[in-house]
């Protein structure tokens, strides 16, 4: 009696737990069909609330800084020659002011002189994951 009470629970539990699954596995692959999208239209998501004026001054969205390549989206760490560091996503370069736009979580934007740059490090790449499809 207790083999058959368990059978059919475990029959209550099978379909849900796969609807459950299917539905996962639906939403993500939706999700990863919206990033493709998003990076093919060149389109950035900011969480921050950001001037347009600012974004209009943005000249340059893909560039080398030394011997690394950034695009706008990439998220870095830089090492300032007073020893400050900031860690942000890159907005582009400002070619007449020779700076770079960076978001920050705690300063929102922030232009950083290249000059005053000492270490740049890419910590993760925009769009990395779909750059082989």
């Amino acid at each position: 009696m207790k083999k058959e009470v368990v059978g059919k629970m475990s029959n209550y539990l099978v379909k849900p737990l796969i609807t459950l699954l299917l539905v996962c596995f639906i939403g993500y692959f939706l999700v990863v069909i919206k990033e493709k999208f998003y990076l093919k239209n060149h389109i950035i998501l900011i969480d921050h609330e950001v001037e347009p004026d600012l974004l209009e001054n943005i000249d340059i969205k893909h560039f080398m800084l030394g011997a690394t390549e950034i695009m706008a989206g990439d998220e870095v760490k830089i090492k300032m020659d007073n020893l400050a560091s900031v860690r942000g996503t890159v907005l582009g370069i400002i070619k007449q002011e020779n700076s770079i736009a960076l978001l920050t979580n705690t300063k929102g934007v922030t232009n950083l002189k290249v000059s005053s740059i000492r270490k740049l490090k890419v910590i993760s790449r925009y769009g990395k994951f779909f750059a082989k499809f």
